[in-house]
């Protein structure tokens, strides 16, 4: 009976550490990292159109941001916002520093 007293004592450190591996190795599972098919890195997934949002909200300007705003707008029928940035983007900057695409955009939705 006394040796069951004693294993006792060495059985709340092994218990405890035992259940600190085990939750350490389940939270470490269930993060979910991913990774591209073809190079196998690691890529975070990034809101681009947000981000520039806010970026141009900060008062930073670029072809490359009024661009994109305007076509991603274009794209999801929101014909609204993407003339808002497009009229940005061909007031701002000359015509030779705007893509194609960006000038057929921009004269559909003006007619």
């Amino acid at each position: 009976m006394k040796k069951t007293a004693k294993s006792s004592k060495y059985n709340l450190p092994l218990f405890l550490s035992f259940a600190f591996i085990l939750l350490a190795t389940i939270t470490a599972n269930s993060q979910t990292v991913r990774y591209d098919s073809v190079s196998k890195q690691k890529y975070v997934l990034v809101d681009v159109q947000k981000t520039y949002e806010r970026i141009a909200d900060k008062g930073y300007e670029s072809v490359e941001i009024y661009e994109s705003l305007g076509n991603y707008y274009f794209e999801n029928k929101n014909y609204q916002k993407s003339k808002l940035y497009f009229d940005k983007l061909f007031g701002k900057y000359s015509l030779s520093q705007i893509s194609p695409k960006s000038k057929e955009r921009y004269q559909l939705m003006r007619k």
